[in-house]
C-alpha cells in the first residue's frame, strides 16, 4: 500500500513543464479532432514502435483537452475515431 503524507506547500516540488516534442504531439493529436467534421471518421495507422491502444489514448486525451467527446475503436491493429 502507497504511504500517505501531508506536506506544506512550499516544501514540493514544482511541476515540471512539457517538453516540447510532447506539447508538439499534443497539438498533433488536437489538430486531427479539428479536422473530423460531423458525420465522419478519423483513421490513425499506428506508425512503427507506436501501439493501437497508446494511439487511441492519444486522441481519447487530445478530445478532453479540447472538451470534445470522442469515441474511439480499433479493428485490425487501425485506430478508428469521431468526434461527437
Amino acid at each position: 500500500m502507497a504511504e500517505f503524507s501531508v506536506i506544506k506547500d512550499s516544501d514540493a516540488p514544482r511541476p515540471t513543464r512539457q517538453t516540447g516534442r510532447l506539447a508538439t504531439r499534443m497539438r498533433e493529436y488536437e489538430k486531427y479532432i479539428e479536422g473530423v467534421p460531423a458525420g465522419k471518421v478519423g483513421k490513425l495507422t499506428p506508425s512503427r514502435g507506436e501501439t493501437a491502444r497508446g494511439v487511441a489514448l492519444r486522441i481519447s486525451r487530445a478530445g478532453k483537452r479540447t472538451n470534445k467527446t470522442v469515441s474511439t475503436w480499433v479493428v485490425d491493429g487501425v485506430v478508428y475515431f469521431n468526434v461527437i
